[in-house]
């Protein structure tokens, strides 16, 4: 099945009117720039804080009407991931003793559809797959302040929004608190462990409930008993990175976000969220280097996992200067993984091998440049493709120079499909699909009953899209 290009398909009469009068506007804009746009322009960073009119009319192009399939680098940044691809095995000269497997997904986001109602079949294909590590990690990309009223992302976006969950949100984010989706957690095949561990706060939408919301949220998480990273109510707290053990291993969890949308860090208070520009080409990366240094020497962490929310929205590649930053991030700072959000679609992976800055050690970095929406339902097509990982994290013996080492030893992508049907505004159904295994049912049999011809195609062109500009470089 040819692959065609995303375009943002609207559920109600109101979002698609709203669509079309905006793909008429920006029709206009396709005859002028429409060939130059199908390449990004170069060091675009996706900040409405340093936005010019040029740089919103290309957001609004490549949301409503065509996006970027290709490299804004002469094809550098696809030859980047051609030479990088992310296997990992165990090394030759490597005994392991002991290993942890990790979950990472990306972002948690409050739209219109994340309610209970809608939700009472979201985790039936993918839960027990999913929640089925030691870790479980994910980025948060709402406050929940509950002293406050949810401020849900409506179906069509025309201007800065500022987000707000609430607790039945976050009990469909993370469902191992009994709800009426999951009516049966109180028995002893519950899927009791179906939470996540640690999630990152730090991203473009940590503000927009306030200092005040910002702080409500990091006590709503640990009434939860879920960890975080990427915020602060304090400078001390600050400095308390969130390090998990198990099973021997130091994890430790760092978060960074190039962006809060308009907002910024009070002056007396930069603490609250940890900022860096890292959208923008020759940054000073020397906060970030400090944090590892320290998670792995004060901490003594024995491996880094970063989160960015950073990168270009609703393009398949992300940017030359994106793919720079990164290899400086591994060479000059030393995480072990970079989890890559703010994208909103799937972007490729890769691992990129560097001599660690603290150790001088040859080491191999792996990064995800974008995970894509995870509990989320974007009318913009792409969204509804995401992926997770489960990594392997191992720690053993080093016969070559006989000492004790921490490697990444495997990575395993499983595509996400946002499976949703719409009725009308109180009746919609949201389900969280294995692409793959989806996709091969529909090759032998006929499509499930809660699902449309719509999600048929729609899947289909989806996972075109996946191997074609995500899995290549896997094969």
């Amino acid at each position: 099945m040819p692959y065609k290009l995303p375009a943002v398909t609207a559920y109600t009469r109101k979002g698609k009117a709203l669509v079309i009068a905006l793909r008429t506007l920006l029709r206009t804009v396709h005859l002028t720039h429409g060939r130059r746009w199908q390449t990004p322009p170069q060091y675009f960073h996706d900040d409405p804080k340093h936005y010019t009119t040029k740089d919103l009319l290309f957001f609004a192009y490549k949301y409503y009407f065509k996006s970027p399939v290709k490299d804004d680098a002469d094809g550098a940044v696809v030859d980047f991931f051609k030479k990088y691809p992310p296997v990992f095995s165990k090394p030759d000269d490597f005994k392991e003793m002991s290993s942890v497997k990790v979950t990472a997904a990306g972002d948690l986001m409050p739209y219109e559809w994340i309610q209970p109602d809608f939700c009472s079949h979201l985790w039936d294909d993918i839960g027990d797959d999913f929640f089925d590590a030691d870790i479980r990690f994910a980025n948060l990309e709402t406050p929940i302040d509950t002293s406050k009223p949810a401020s849900l992302v409506p179906e069509v976006m025309l201007n800065d929004m500022h987000f707000n969950g609430d607790e039945a949100m976050f009990d469909i984010f993370n469902p191992i608190t009994p709800s009426p989706q999951y009516p049966s957690q109180d028995s002893e095949s519950s899927n009791k462990n179906w939470r996540f561990d640690v999630l990152s706060t730090a991203n473009n939408h940590s503000l927009d409930m306030g200092e005040e919301g910002l702080t409500n949220t990091i006590t709503f998480l640990q009434q939860k008993n879920v960890l975080h990273t990427g915020t602060s109510r304090t400078e001390k707290e600050r400095w308390d990175f969130s390090v998990i053990e198990q099973n021997g291993i130091r994890i430790a969890f760092l978060s960074y976000t190039f962006s809060m949308n308009q907002l910024t860090n009070p002056s007396e208070k930069p603490y609250l969220v940890n900022h860096l520009e890292v959208n923008q080409p020759n940054i000073d990366l020397m906060p970030l280097k400090k944090d590892v240094f320290y998670a792995k020497t004060v901490q003594k962490a024995d491996f880094v996992v970063l989160s960015l929310h950073y990168g270009n929205a609703y393009q398949a590649y992300p940017g030359a200067h994106i793919v720079a930053n990164t290899q400086r991030i591994f060479e000059e700072c030393g995480p072990d993984v970079i989890l890559g959000g703010h994208a909103h679609n799937i972007q490729p992976m890769a691992s990129y091998p560097f001599n660690c800055p603290l150790t001088g050690e040859a080491k191999r970095g792996f990064v995800i440049f974008s995970l894509g929406d995870f509990v989320a339902y974007d009318i913009f097509n792409w969204c509804h493709l995401s992926v997770y990982l489960k990594f392997i994290i191992s720690k053993g013996v080093d016969f070559r120079k006989n000492t004790i080492k921490t490697v990444l030893t495997d990575v395993k992508p499983t595509p996400v499909y946002a499976c949703g049907v719409y009725k009308n505004k109180k009746i919609r159904d949201l389900r969280f699909l294995n692409a793959e295994k989806t996709e091969q049912i529909l090759r032998i049999a006929d499509k499930p009953s809660f699902m449309t011809d719509w999600n048929v195609r729609e899947l289909k062109g989806l996972m075109v899209f996946y191997r074609d500009f995500f899995a290549k470089n896997l094969l």
